[in-house]
């Protein structure tokens, strides 16, 4: 969910140029990481795992965070302040 989120940012106009800016070193950071796991892991499943995530950063457009209603005004019901 996370790296969702961090793909979505890095496509969005609405952000800023150094907030963008950082979001791709963090990106490119991650890429690295699983660079040199994918090297050294013997795991089948974390393997698979970190070559989904390395796809997936290929199309961050792709990425499609989930879109929360907003909530509406007042106090939740049984509140009483």
């Amino acid at each position: 969910i996370l790296l969702t989120y961090i793909l979505a940012s890095s496509v969005d106009d609405n952000l800023s140029f150094l907030a963008r800016a950082s979001v791709q070193k963090s990106l490119n950071d991650l890429k690295n990481y699983i660079d040199a796991q994918s090297k050294i892991t013997v795991d089948p499943l974390y393997f698979g795992h970190l070559l989904l995530a390395k796809e997936r950063i290929k199309a961050p457009e792709k990425a499609k965070p989930t879109q929360h209603s907003a909530i509406p005004p007042g106090a939740p019901i049984g509140c009483e302040w």
